[in-house]
């Protein structure tokens, strides 16, 4: 292996930056340890969020001001879960206990993440002196995050950008000589405005004096005249063996420091990077810790009186209003009927709405046909929702044979919905807009939204000839499969059953769901523990289910549950809700059914016992940073990566995590590695097939606790990575976006990469280019801000897909995607030109092409 290959995959899995650290999350406060990112972040977002349940709920929080002892930048992480059990206790306020600490990790991962996706960026890290480019970062997204709330009402969007900003915005302190300045509070200037050219060293003057080993934490190696003048600088890093490739630091100027930082030995020697306690300044780690701590915890105050208390609340996941209720409505003739039916569901939605705890956040409405797809109505307020169905023209427009833009509508919904939100579709013809199926399916799991399908007797007789109902395609991919919802037919006389099955789904998040499977027949035992108080089992199918008798349904005791009762049901769904069920393990068997059609099975349960697994991406143990990030691409077949398991409100003394297939049969079962009240981490083997992630827990007193994830997990064979990002784009500009697609064969491959961006400044349908390489490919999409560009979002989203195509069907099938922000400069008057990122990255990698192909 070639060095520069060698130094390449180093690097890239090196972080200038404090750890990332989610691994190192202890239940108190540590001395002699170093601090993270994920602590400062999860501190403070603790602290704003018992300020504002003091102030705007009057909860009594001595409780928790008692444990709330920020040390270096520390404190107890018991406090999450301290605020949830204090917010399940106050839910008579109006406050909402279910997705705080899924928020919290959110929020923090996306911090963490910056380390994964913006390694080679200087500006995402104040390194070698970018005051402008990492201050005007940070207030692009802090910017972004405020119209993210104030301009679209898209909460889970600004919750991922702001975490972004905040990994900036805390490297400031630990990259700077902000600290060796003697400053005693963090900058006025981040997140506010630019950095002046006065306020920082200019570029021909020296900052820094050599320095070795100890005498780099007891002699100050900063030039007199910066500490004369309290001028900032940052240190330069060079990737060690790379000099000669991208150049040296400039003469005079401070190192980052450490062992992979090639100018360290560069006069001057040494190096002021903070990020760990054995770093060159880490005698200065601890009060870089604290100043982040405090600048975290300012901004996020200062972002609270930007967007409001009301609006806070809602980014902190603290109001009862949940998820986004969606649904898209086909109005072509063929769907006169069930225009009528959708009328009438949505009124009972309205009809129930006083009733529901926890009410959507957010109603929208989308209808489509074959020229448009357009959404009527995004309203926090549901009689706008039934205003704008019962407007709704019953037959719009004549059925094309050409099909509907049945996948625009998906789009135009995934871009307004907040995370885990529910979609419902309603169409009876075939999808012309295929091409955007698979940036479809990178929404759905950015957003990990759940997709019900509704559709008529022509969709029905498709599914029976073996083909994909909506267009033609052959690769079992359907979203309702995918993302844990399901399929089936309806029919006027249905009105009863559809707006049961949605009015149970308005609660989403509150549900937890124990059980998945789409198969002939199915004989499976579950748990039910103590916790649930409401079980629903659901069994669906798009042929007709004729008699219930061949279910079996066993309580602990083996006795029958007879279903019969508490049921509703149509030709092709039957739904039972079973208050106070028993504790214990119950069996389900449908073996006899009739074998001639797939069943959708799912259990899902009520209760206050939330777990939640993800998986998990490693940082190499190198420079700067180690610990664990969210992955956000499917996973590679046969790699190795961590699940994190958090579950909420249990005490156990067990946990199985199993791998699942879509059929429901365990694929492997593994047992964690480490288990404490914080998180339960589990290194897998990613399997060939499709897989859902179980965990199975025994309590101390014996009671087991069984969870699954809804999300299908598809392994793949093929990666994309973005490794130049963050991206910023001004009016006239033009920018590269530059991209590698890798593949795990070591034969010839020939891929389909598919570019579309969500406010469609690449153009309409996005971009199509066929890709054939041996191992590895990089390339480059450019993306132009028009001058007259007046739109009033500035966060576009850019999605790339790689698709494979079958020779045999002349088919495409996905294997994955990755999506990355653009941020948008509205307000700067410039003249046309073109912004180079070809980063280091780029760089290395066709050098490393080069290189193994010699």
């Amino acid at each position: 292996m070639s060095t520069v290959f060698f130094f390449f995959f180093l690097i890239l899995n090196s972080c200038y930056a404090f750890d990332a650290g989610f691994l190192d999350l202890k239940p108190s406060v540590r001395k002699d340890e170093d601090t993270t990112h994920y602590e400062i972040t999860v501190c403070a977002l603790c602290r704003v969020t018992i300020d504002y349940l003091q102030s705007v709920y009057k909860i009594d929080t001595k409780y928790l001001e008692v444990k709330f002892n920020v040390t270096n930048g520390q404190c107890d992480k018991n406090l999450v879960y301290d605020i949830v059990s204090i917010l399940t206790n106050s839910q008579q306020t109006g406050v909402n206990p279910w997705q705080y600490a899924t928020t919290i990790r959110t929020i923090a991962s996306s911090n963490t993440k910056t380390d994964l996706k913006e390694v080679f960026k200087s500006e995402s890290h104040f390194d070698s002196e970018t005051f402008l480019g990492g201050s005007k970062l940070v207030m692009k997204r802090y910017e972004a995050t405020v119209d993210s709330v104030l301009k679209a009402d898209d909460y889970d969007q600004a919750r991922k950008t702001f975490g972004e900003m905040l990994h900036t915005l805390q490297d400031f302190y630990s990259h700077s000589n902000y600290i060796e300045l003697e400053y005693t509070s963090p900058s006025d200037v981040l997140g506010q405005r630019l950095f002046q050219k006065e306020e920082y060293a200019s570029v021909d003057m020296r900052t820094c004096i050599s320095c070795q080993g100890v005498d780099c934490q007891t002699k100050p190696n900063l030039d007199v005249n910066i500490l004369k003048n309290k001028l900032l600088t940052t240190g330069y890093f060079i990737p060690k063996g790379l000099g000669t490739i991208i150049g040296k630091k400039p003469k005079g100027k401070c190192s980052h420091g450490g062992f992979f930082d090639g100018s360290a030995t560069n006069e001057p020697i040494g190096g002021i990077n903070k990020d760990k306690l054995d770093s060159v300044h880490g005698h200065l780690h601890y009060q870089a810790a604290e100043m982040a701590y405090k600048a975290t915890r300012k901004i996020l105050n200062e972002f609270r009186q930007v967007i409001g208390d009301e609006a806070f609340g809602l980014f902190l996941t603290l109001k009862k209003n949940l998820n986004s209720l969606i649904i898209s409505i086909d109005t072509a003739c063929s769907m006169a009927d069930y225009t009528e039916l959708a009328k009438e569901i949505s009124i009972n939605i309205v009809k129930q709405y006083g009733q529901l705890e926890y009410a959507p956040h957010n109603y929208i409405l989308i209808t489509f046909n074959n020229d448009k797809a357009e959404i009527m109505v995004n309203s926090r307020n549901p009689n706008d929702l039934t205003i704008a169905i019962q407007n709704l023209k019953t037959c719009e427009k004549k059925n094309s044979t050409d099909g509907e833009l049945y996948y625009h509508s998906l789009v135009e919904g995934l871009k307004q919905c907040e995370y885990a939100s529910v979609i419902y579709t309603f169409t009876d013809s075939i999808a012309k807009d295929a091409y955007l199926k698979h940036q479809v399916r990178a929404l759905l799991r950015n957003k990990r939204a759940v997709v019900y399908s509704f559709m008529g007797e022509q969709i029905k007789r498709r599914i029976f000839n073996k083909i994909d109902p909506l267009d033609e395609n052959n690769n079992d991919f359907d979203f309702a499969s995918i993302s844990g919802g399901l399929t089936f037919p309806i029919n006027i006389n249905d009105r009863i059953v559809i707006s049961e099955f949605i009015l149970r789904r308005l609660e989403w998040t509150r549900l937890q769901t124990i059980f998945i499977s789409k198969s002939k027949s199915i004989s499976t035992r579950f748990y039910v523990d103590s916790s649930i108080n409401e079980l629903y089992l659901d069994i669906s199918s798009m042929g007709e289910i004729k008699n219930i008798n061949q279910i079996q349904l066993r309580k602990p005791d083996n006795s029958l549950y007879i279903l019969t009762d508490n049921v509703i049901h149509s030709k092709h769904l039957y739904m039972w809700k079973i208050l106070q069920p028993n504790v214990g393990v119950w069996s389900l068997i449908t073996g006899n059914l009739s074998q001639e059609f797939d069943y959708d099975i799912q259990i899902h349960s009520k209760t206050n016992r939330i777990c939640s697994s993800t998986l998990q991406k490693q940082f190499e143990s190198d420079k700067d940073s180690n610990g664990y990030t969210q992955l956000t691409t499917e996973p590679l077949l046969d790699s190795n990566l961590i699940i994190l398991t958090t579950c909420e409100n249990v005490q156990y003394s067990n946990v199985t995590i199993s791998l699942i297939d879509q059929f429901g049969y365990i694929i492997r079962n593994y047992l964690p590695f480490q288990s404490d009240q914080l998180g339960i981490l589990t290194n897998i083997r990613i399997p060939q097939q499709q897989f859902r992630i179980q965990t199975i827990i025994t309590l101390i007193n014996g009671e087991q606790i069984q969870r699954i994830e809804k999300q299908l997990i598809s392994p793949t064979i093929f990666t994309i990575e973005l490794n130049d990002q963050p991206y910023i784009i001004s009016q006239g500009e033009t920018i590269q976006m530059n991209y590698t697609i890798k593949s795990a064969l070591s034969n010839r491959v020939t891929v389909r990469l598919q570019i579309i961006d969500t406010l469609k400044i690449i153009s309409n349908d996005g971009i199509i280019k066929d890709l054939t390489f041996i191992n590895q490919t990089s390339g480059m999409n450019l993306i132009t801000l028009s001058k007259d560009y007046k739109e009033k979002l500035i966060t576009d989203l850019v999605i790339f897909t790689i698709t494979t195509q079958d020779n045999q069907t002349n088919k495409y099938s996905y294997e994955n995607d990755e999506i990355v922000s653009v941020y948008l400069e509205t307000n700067l008057a410039s003249t046309r030109k073109t912004i180079n990122y070809l980063t280091i990255s780029f760089l290395l990698l066709n050098l490393v092409l080069k290189e193994t192909n010699h």
